[in-house]
């Protein structure tokens, strides 16, 4: 794929009037605002530069030799070659630059929590009371839970009366809200803290014999990152994943667009149309999705579930209404609530009161690892560093290889999946050729414990061969089940629904798999190549027009599409044709990947395959299309699957489409 270049303006001259002499007083104090304006300006750029300098020689130190390897493809089969893109090549290494981490307060925390097999006690921090301040302090504590509604029972919370202590209280409930206030009645701290402990599971799983002879799961994700910008942004991170006898998949690509379609295959093995046939997420019916950690929970496993910025949650946003009862036995959804709405001195995802919130989440997973003698599985989901921007990751690297090095030792038991859903989707980076390419790999690796290897060597040494295989995130749900089968052989594997050739990662795959066995459409598939070809040749210009018309049908057939504009092709950014190969219809076909701008001003991109009907081109869309700018209040008319395409109708959007068409905004 190719890009065709901004333009810029040559031999522009600046010319500055005359300082004039004599009064004219308004003229001058209008002069000088100019002149402190640019020098504002050349600072800014000069700082930026002096950045971006700073960044090249931190990429240096990561080379590629010493990071990425020497290898040209992260898979090499006979059906699918997956180019291996060095991270901080040309084309991208100018959206790269370092994010510094920025703690959340610029004070220890005043209270903390210390759990015994018999005990949990909230404690205040003596040798800190000064440090918050010079007046005697008095502090109290709040039960905080869910408050079970008819049709929101995942977004509502109470709060307790707050029950005045000193020093330390014990507590039996596993959320609490702690507020401090000077004698003068201002409040000087306020936090929330979440208990995990078995005291907290319920009779049945305390009545099961405590045994660890099981093999555990737990997945810790992030969302948003792709292979390439794990090495790009968290270089520590990779080199000890590298290092640990760490597996990665190298050819995992991720099956739909977003977040939920992509958990949603790893946790039911079914699509999100599937899905929402089954379970009517948007009616506050979660709990009847079939998700696996059910049968894990049938099986006498403990399990947990959490995740940040709980108002793009993965089971809460888009009009899904989240779970009506807690889906897992440790579900810390209301403490994500109650933290996220503390003041913090940083107005960022990044904080939720005095605490990092990406933090918060891999403290409760290493909490959760720390329970004896109960096979587990957790989900624990992190979006707060990495869902915005595409360099914030960088910023909490020290902090996720510290994480791992802590549960590392805590494994013995557990199967650990450190993962993501898909790349970047948004931004000037998804423009590239390498932005193409990563946003469909999203970094995955697996750690299998010693006595797991041992135990199962023939399941392991096949895993091992997969590494260099194409899989998805179906194949993952096939071998959460083989999981299954291995703590109880009662339990009957069933198929994935949404990919009946799929299979448990502990039997070979087929070296010959295509996307197609895999269950990928060929609008995410990266095992076939493209190149180049001129947007404005006339077989590109009749599929833009084409993909403009998919677009107006999906918005005119969805629910509130009435809502929403239609789009006009504005022109063609890129385009890239494939060879000619044979269909599953056996014919001979090639596919146009094809990325465009609309009015009202939207990015697009879709794989739209040339066929010929007669003496006539004959196009077919290949799965979905992609929206690669951001929408935010553009779509905020619809609640529904329609946001990513609708771009909402009135005055304001026609006065913004044409003021776009000439100023080339988007």
């Amino acid at each position: 794929m190719s890009f065709i270049p901004h333009k810029r303006n040559k031999d522009v001259k600046v010319f500055l009037p005359e300082w004039p002499m004599r009064k004219n007083g308004g003229a001058r104090k209008c002069l000088l605002l100019c002149m402190v304006l640019t020098l504002i300006i050349m600072f800014f750029y000069y700082t930026q530069f002096s950045i971006h300098a700073f960044d090249e020689e931190f990429v240096l130190n990561y080379s590629r030799t010493k990071l990425w390897g020497e290898e040209r493809y992260l898979i090499n089969t006979s059906k699918c070659r997956i180019r291996n893109i060095d991270p901080f090549n040309e084309e991208v290494k100018k959206y790269y630059h370092r994010e510094n981490y920025v703690p959340c307060s610029n004070k220890e925390l005043l209270s903390y929590v210390e759990i015994t097999d018999s005990l949990t006690t909230l404690h205040i921090n003596q040798s800190l009371v000064t440090a918050y301040s010079v007046l005697k302090i008095s502090c109290c504590y709040s039960s905080i839970n869910r408050i079970v509604q008819k049709n929101r029972s995942d977004d509502g919370i109470s709060v307790s009366e707050c029950v005045p202590f000193e020093g330390s209280v014990e507590i039996t409930d596993n959320v609490v809200l702690v507020l401090c206030k000077n004698s003068l009645g201002s409040e000087i701290y306020k936090n929330v803290h979440a208990v995990v402990t078995p005291r907290d599971l319920p009779p049945r799983k305390k009545q099961l014999p405590q045994t660890s002879n099981f093999t555990g799961v737990v997945l810790v994700g992030i969302d948003s990152i792709s292979k390439l910008n794990l090495v790009r942004t968290m270089p520590k991170t990779y080199t000890f994943l590298e290092g640990h006898d760490f597996l990665n998949l190298r050819g995992y690509t991720k099956i739909d667009d977003n977040t939920f379609p992509n958990l949603m295959a790893i946790l039911t093995g079914k699509r999100w149309e599937e899905v929402y046939k089954h379970c009517a997420p948007d009616k506050n019916t979660m709990n009847n999705c079939d998700i696996i950690w059910d049968k894990f929970n049938d099986l006498g496993f403990i399990t947990a579930y959490v995740e940040d910025m709980t108002e793009i949650g993965t089971f809460n946003y888009n009009n899904r209404l989240g779970f009506g009862a807690p889906p897992t036995d440790f579900y810390f959804r209301h403490y994500m609530i109650a933290s996220e709405r503390l003041p913090s001195i940083r107005r960022s995802h990044t904080c939720s009161g005095p605490e990092n919130t990406g933090e918060r989440i891999m403290n409760l997973a290493k909490d959760f690892l720390t329970i004896k003698h109960y096979p587990k599985f957790g989900l624990f989901w992190m979006n707060s560093f990495s869902h915005d921007n595409i360099n914030l990751p960088s910023s909490m690297d020290e902090k996720i290889v510290s994480f791992l090095k802590d549960i590392y030792d805590r494994l013995d038991n557990t199967i650990l999946v450190f993962f993501s859903d898909h790349g970047f989707r948004f931004g000037d980076i998804r423009n590239t050729h390498t932005g193409w390419l990563e946003e469909r790999l999203p970094f995955i690796y697996l750690h299998f414990p010693p006595t797991f290897k041992q135990q199962y060597s023939k399941e392991y040494l096949n895993f091992l061969i997969n590494t260099k295989r194409l899989t998805t995130p179906f194949d993952l749900h096939m071998t959460l089940q083989d999981v299954l089968l291995l703590a109880n052989q009662s339990y009957k594997v069933r198929p994935s629904q949404a990919c009946p050739k799929c299979h448990s990662l502990f039997q070979e795959i087929q070296e010959s798999r295509t996307c197609e066995d895999a269950a990928i459409d060929q609008h995410w598939c990266v095992c076939k190549g493209h190149a180049y070809i001129n947007p404005l040749t006339p077989i590109v210009q009749k599929a833009a027009d084409f993909m403009v018309g998919k677009i107006n049908a999906i918005v005119r057939s969805g629910d509130g599409g009435n809502l929403c504009a239609h789009y006009y092709l504005k022109k063609v950014t890129s385009s890239g044709l494939s060879d000619e190969y044979q269909n599953e219809a056996n014919q001979s076909v090639s596919f146009l990947l094809i990325m465009i701008e609309t009015r009202p001003p939207a990015k697009f991109e879709a794989t739209i395959e040339i066929g010929a009907k007669g003496n006539k081109p004959d196009f077919r869309l290949l799965g979905d299309i992609s929206r690669t700018n951001r929408y935010g209040d553009n779509s905020k008319c619809i609640k529904n699957w329609l946001q990513k395409y609708c771009y909402c109708d009135g005055l304001f959007t026609s006065i913004k489409s044409a003021i776009c068409h000439f100023l080339n905004c988007i």
